[in-house]
């Protein structure tokens, strides 16, 4: 995955000028290429993140891991050094002097021999795997700390990639103010919409058919007969009675359940200006957490609004920084975190209301929102479908 990650580029993006002899068609089809890179190039910065904090999590374990093995040998070699001690202390007469050739070859031969006959061959082989153990938990330390080097230089790169990326987005988008352009690029989105739509619903019907096939043929396996299933004759003769058959039919494979969308055309993108976002739902996170929400790439500063009207409550935590509970008039609950500033105070406010401005306090080194969704005000659910449909 580190390879993928690092081999991953970014093509150099046109200019400004570059598109001014464009048609109309043609504007709206490059702003539909620089925003859906600009997208990969926030997936990438979302992978690596996601990595980053596991490579987190695994380089304290093994730091800890190299700990316990540096104090096991510590441990070990006072053993053997006191071993050592006794041994020449203890020597019997007409034994050679300690010092009688070099000190640290006679002190490692009686050591090895203070170990053999006082403790036994046994724990020989306890310090060799110690020492083995301890080689190897530093070199994987060493690995993974390699690694995470590589993981910073792919999330600053991707960063930077991304900041170019928006700021180009942002000319570009700035031609939508032309009515033509903008039904032009409100077409092929809507096309383009449409073929990811179709696509995933062919990718849930290959694998629903796919969980049915593999279903059939387990139930078409032959089955082992219990005793109890042969035929039993009744009591006072008759013949006898056969145990049912069992059902070869499959249950039913669940129709595909597709992706749940909160709001309709009033419901509003809480990022107003340029925006790049993949799917990043249930990515881990440092502590054992799993990521609930979308991660919306946009440069710091850029205006945040009520995605729908309702009351703002804004606080500040640790992993969010500067954050924002949105109780929304359609009984549903959102979350804003990461912002450079809030809007005002808390307050009643209006979908489309600025509330706050995109930054990255907190748990975060990149500008963007985190956003989550939280239907009924209960546990979230993947806000990227609804981001999607609406920005």
């Amino acid at each position: 995955m580190l390879a993928t990650l690092v081999s991953m580029s970014v093509l150099p993006l046109p200019s400004s000028g570059s598109v001014s002899g464009l048609t109309s068609d043609e504007v709206a089809g490059e702003i539909l290429r620089v925003q859906n890179r600009a997208d990969q190039t926030a997936e990438r910065w979302a992978d690596a993140q996601r990595r980053s904090e596991e490579l987190g999590t695994e380089i304290v374990a093994a730091e800890a891991r190299v700990a316990q093995a540096s104090a096991q040998q510590v441990a070990l070699d006072r053993q053997m050094a006191s071993i050592a001690v006794n041994r020449f202390t203890g020597a019997s007469a007409g034994a050679a002097p300690f010092f009688a050739s070099d000190p640290a070859t006679v002190l490692q031969r009686d050591v090895l021999r203070g170990v053999a006959l006082d403790t036994g061959a046994a724990d020989i082989d306890t310090v060799d795997a110690v020492r083995a153990d301890l080689v190897d938990e530093r070199a994987r330390l060493d690995r993974l700390v390699a690694e995470n080097e590589q993981i910073m230089a792919v999330l600053e790169g991707s960063r930077e990639q991304l900041d170019e990326q928006l700021v180009e987005l942002a000319k570009l988008r700035d031609r939508l103010k032309d009515e033509e352009v903008r039904r032009a690029y409100e077409a092929q989105l809507a096309a383009q919409r449409a073929a990811a739509e179709k696509a995933a619903a062919e990718r849930a019907a290959a694998e629903a058919a796919a969980a049915a096939a593999a279903a059939s043929a387990a139930a078409a396996q032959p089955r082992a007969v219990s005793m109890s299933a042969a035929p039993v004759a009744p009591r006072g003769g008759g013949a006898a009675q056969a145990a049912p058959a069992p059902s070869r039919t499959p249950a039913p494979a669940p129709a595909p359940s597709g992706p749940r969308i909160i709001g309709s055309g009033s419901w509003i993108c809480p990022v107003q200006g340029p925006n790049a976002f993949g799917d990043t739902w249930g990515a881990a996170r440092s502590g054992g957490r799993r990521h609930q929400g979308v991660d919306m790439m946009s440069p710091r500063g850029t205006p945040l609004v009520a995605v729908v009207g309702g009351t703002v409550l804004f606080k500040t935590n640790r992993l969010g920084g500067n954050a924002i509970w949105l109780t929304g008039s359609d009984g549903n609950k959102y979350y804003y975190a990461h912002l450079s500033a809030w809007e005002g105070s808390s307050r009643a406010v209006s979908a489309g209301e600025v509330i706050g401005y995109v930054g990255a306090t907190g748990n975060t080194s990149a500008n963007h929102l985190h956003f989550e969704i939280h239907p009924g005000g209960g546990a979230a659910i993947n806000p990227y479908p609804t981001v999607r449909a609406h920005c």
